[in-house]
């Protein structure tokens, strides 16, 4: 009397028992799969018109010496960028994000963003420096742009992108401290977004397939 039968459980720790698994997800009933967690939610931007404050055609050389003129390719979507090639980090990385992008980038036929990649440092980045420089990137189609020091001032300053060349150091090389914001024109020339460099490529990816909406 009072003896307990081998393997017996009171009910209230086998309900306790019960619980934990439950709270826990590792109790599966008959004809109940465990169902795979959604995705994560993406932020997507809010697209915005700057009207004639910042942005505008432009026409500047390419990596290939031929002269681009933004208005001839109305109908694209464009990703702007501005940098130079002996830049050690923030263009290099802007790059591979952009290859990132282009990868989770699902657009249908006959739509197309191209990219470009604009110089604050002509007097070094010459049609063929751009070439071999952006040919280190060759996942992602970039048309790489220089001009005369005028023209590239007209351009920044129609953008709001800051730049200043630094000191040299002894050899004569020098760094140039710019703005590293992308920008984001739409298939009618017009600026819609301003990209950090922290924003994801799915956000950015985001971002521009709102323009083909």
């Amino acid at each position: 009397m009072g003896s307990k039968t081998p393997g017996y459980l009171p009910t209230i720790t086998i309900l306790s028992g019960l619980a934990t698994l439950v709270a826990a997800g590792l109790l599966l009933f008959p004809g109940c799969r465990a169902e795979p967690p959604p995705p994560p939610q993406i932020d997507i931007p809010e697209l915005l018109d700057y009207g004639e404050r910042f942005g505008g055609d432009f026409m500047l050389t390419d990596q290939e010496g031929e002269r681009f003129d933004l208005s001839e390719h109305r109908g694209d979507a464009f990703l702007i960028f501005f940098g130079y090639t002996y830049c050690p980090d923030a263009c290099p990385l802007m790059l591979s994000k952009l290859a990132a992008v282009y990868d989770v980038l699902d657009l249908e036929p006959g739509q197309r963003v191209r990219t470009i990649y604009v110089t604050v440092d002509p007097r070094r980045d010459t049609p063929k420096q751009l070439g071999d420089y952006l040919a280190y990137f060759s996942t992602v189609d970039v048309r790489g742009l220089t001009g005369s020091r005028e023209e590239i001032d007209a351009v920044a300053e129609w953008y709001g992108v800051l730049y200043k060349l630094q000191e040299p150091n002894e050899a004569g090389h020098y760094l140039v401290a710019h703005t590293t914001t992308l920008f984001l024109v739409d298939r009618e020339g017009r600026l819609r977004y301003r990209f950090h460099p922290s924003d994801t490529p799915e956000y950015i990816a985001a971002g521009i397939k709102l323009l083909f909406e």
